[in-house]
């Protein structure tokens, strides 16, 4: 559940058990999104629902071999909150091959919720506090698997065939552009922790 626990396929039904264990283990292990805890938290205390993967948001450097080549893509960088220019542009330098790419990835959570209502409960918070690609991404067993998901995804082209493309001014200004998207993603997850901390939310019918 945090940036290690956002490996497990979306198809992934896991039990209630077995996922908060292992959302312990990871915590335990550092391995969780500091500032998503709060949130995975609190979902997981509702008797009807639990998490089963995250990441709080990012960006990162990503060198691909080939266009669309995701299963031998390389980070050269991953950062989970605001980045220096100086710290992208000293990453960029590790770039050796294939095509690079600046990214900005959206947060996303996986949370099995029971029953219908409880879910379309979950999917409307989610959206109302501006996850609005939140979706049912599988049901099984009378559990719905729901994928929250905001719209903050940018991918910029910064070098090919092992040459960069684009000056130093123009990586700050794109780390710049990132920084300010990330943040508006940190705020939604505060948005959506609040809303359902709120009184006037109820759960687990």
């Amino acid at each position: 559940m945090g940036s290690s626990h956002i490996d497990l396929s979306v198809s992934n039904m896991m039990d209630r058990r077995e996922a908060l264990n292992r959302y312990k283990e990871h915590k335990t292990r550092g391995l969780v999104d500091d500032d998503i805890i709060p949130l995975l938290d609190k979902i997981n205390r509702l008797k009807c629902c639990y998490t089963t993967s995250s990441c709080s948001g990012r960006i990162a450097l990503l060198q691909l071999p080939e266009i669309g080549d995701k299963k031998n893509a390389v980070f050269i960088g991953k950062w989970h909150r605001k980045v220096e220019a100086d710290t992208v542009l000293n990453a960029v330098k590790q770039y050796k091959k294939g095509y690079l790419f600046l990214l900005v990835q959206s947060s996303i959570i996986h949370i099995v919720c029971e029953k219908f209502e409880n879910t379309m409960k979950m999917i409307t918070i989610a959206r109302d506090a501006g996850f609005k690609y939140t979706s049912i991404k599988s049901i099984k067993d009378e559990k719905f698997l729901i994928e929250i998901l905001s719209t903050e995804n940018l991918h910029i082209p910064l070098g090919m065939d092992g040459n960069t493309k684009v000056d130093e001014k123009t990586i700050i200004f794109f780390v710049n552009i990132a920084n300010k998207m990330l943040e508006r993603i940190k705020r939604k997850l505060k948005v959506l922790e609040e809303k359902i901390s709120s009184p006037e939310h109820s759960f687990c019918t």
